[in-house]
């Protein structure tokens, strides 16, 4: 890693200091858990404990939890509970007062909203979850504040209902925006297709929330849509419902992105492990970020005030100036790598720096001492060369057989693709490779001892399961967002 190019934190530490010293006076809750820890009431930031979900939010009564001015609550959002604990956080006014702008200022500089006609589609869960309920009012509240056409459909998760939607007002926009989870955009285009109602790609936008993605499943989306890799189509925004937006990308992270992936050397040079993380301008005011042991940690007021409290994201904080300047100064750039060179030169160097965000810390497979985060297996699940056969939605887990180990898959199938020998091959030979590209651990164990098996299927170190479309992606259609990982 570079360490000129990291930063320890992000945002003002007096901020962090000050929420602390509040917390300390008003919050129950808080004050046990310093208590419990052998910790004086009025101890200096540095030296208070990290919190969490388990330790902290769950450990106590919820009205100990508040803070001193929970009537301001504006509204409560259920977390989606992926990692197995649900729980209602609130939402004070003043935090959302600024979301409308905050929204419409992203869209035109994203979109260009303000020069094209355009509808929203907010197809994520709705209900009690933050992102599509917050998405839905956010955005009607910034239509009508607006005087330009800016068009909101709510269909939540209903894919039938996106498709007839887009279908009825395609010729009256000139894009449509469409808000959705990364996993379940192959459903929706396979299900238009069965239906015969295939999409309208050069008019399709996407803004995507709570799942990562590799980058080649953006790259696959612009091909389909026959529009060049340096032109708007698909940004991710980053956050929790514990703790609201924390960044989005732009043109300029996307670009970093895209270069690094096409890049290795210049990977290697600013000390980036695979596989590339997603990289996003850090927004949230009043908020501070620490990492603690690779993780991310959060100090803000809210309406459950937090502090140093950890969310398992594998995280790590860089200057957007200095990688910026670090990037465009090396040696290791190809002829290209123009293209986003360009994009990367031409933003600003005020730009807010970046989180990069590589993966659940907490979320991970160990197969034969091998670390294979959740990242690594949706990066080779997703390859460019099985995107043809895949639809990208996989479960993985750890299985045991007469004292073996193995790591399972179920994978599920395009409608088109036979299921055969062949097929079956290549698909196990392209997650070997990818896996091993990424975990170079794991390479080494499959040509040193995995791969004596690789000729008797049954004995293979990858189990994979293949199922007809749709049994895996219907579930896009009912649950909030998707988990590759399942663990025993």
């Amino acid at each position: 890693m570079n360490d000129n190019l990291l930063k320890k934190t992000l945002g003002l530490k007096i901020i962090a200091e000050k929420v602390a010293r509040r917390i300390q006076t008003k919050v129950p809750a808080y004050q046990h858990f310093l208590e419990n820890h052998g910790v004086k009431i009025g101890e200096s930031f540095a030296n208070l404990p990290p919190t969490d979900k388990k330790s902290y939010i769950l450990a106590y009564p919820y009205e100990q939890l508040l803070g001193d001015d929970s009537k301001q609550i504006l509204a409560i959002f259920r977390s989606s509970g992926s990692s197995g604990n649900p729980f209602f956080w609130p939402y004070l006014k003043s935090s959302n007062r600024f979301a409308a702008l905050g929204t419409r200022i992203f869209l035109e500089k994203s979109f260009a909203i303000h020069q094209k006609k355009t509808i929203a589609i907010v197809g994520l869960g709705l209900g009690s979850w933050l992102p599509g309920e917050h998405f839905s009012w956010g955005l009607k509240n910034m239509s009508l504040q607006l005087n330009y056409p800016f068009w909101v459909v709510t269909p939540g998760n209903n894919l039938r209902e996106i498709i007839e939607i887009i279908h009825k007002i395609k010729n009256f926009v000139e894009q449509i925006i469409l808000l959705i989870v990364p996993s379940a955009i192959a459903h929706l285009h396979l299900k238009a297709n069965e239906l015969q109602q295939p999409l309208p790609l050069d008019k399709l936008k996407y803004v995507v929330l709570s799942e990562p993605f590799p980058e080649n499943t953006r790259t696959c989306l612009q091909k389909q849509a026959g529009i060049a890799e340096d032109i708007p189509l698909m940004f991710s925004m980053y956050g929790s419902t514990d703790t609201g937006g924390l960044g989005v990308e732009s043109l300029a992270t996307i670009a970093l992105r895209k270069l690094l992936v096409q890049n290795q050397i210049l990977t290697q040079q600013l000390g980036i492990d695979l596989p590339i993380p997603l990289f996003f301008h850090f927004v949230a005011p009043n908020t501070f970020l620490e990492t603690v042991d690779s993780s991310l940690c959060i100090t803000k007021w809210q309406g459950i005030p937090l502090v140093r409290y950890l969310v398992y994201d594998k995280v790590a904080f860089y200057s957007w100036r200095k990688l910026k300047q670090t990037i465009l100064n090396s040696k290791d750039l190809m002829s290209q790598d123009e293209k986003f060179l360009k994009i990367i030169k031409s933003a600003s160097n005020w730009l807010p720096n970046l989180i990069a965000v590589s993966g659940r810390s907490d979320s991970c497979l160990v197969l034969g001492g091998t670390n294979l985060s959740e990242y690594i297996l949706d990066e080779a699940v997703k390859a460019e060369e099985l995107q043809k056969i895949l639809t990208g939605i996989y479960r993985a887990s750890l299985v045991y057989k007469e004292e073996r180990q193995f790591l399972e898959f179920d994978l599920e199938l395009r409608p088109d693709v036979e299921d055969n020998e062949e097929m079956r091959d290549r698909v196990y030979h392209s997650l070997v490779q990818s896996i091993g590209r990424l975990e170079p651990f794991f390479l080494s164990d499959w040509q040193n001892i995995y791969r004596r098996w690789d000729n008797y299927p049954n004995q293979r170190i990858l189990r994979l399961n293949f199922q007809a479309y749709p049994i895996l992606s219907q579930t896009t259609e009912t649950f909030i967002k998707q988990r590759g990982i399942v663990q025993s």
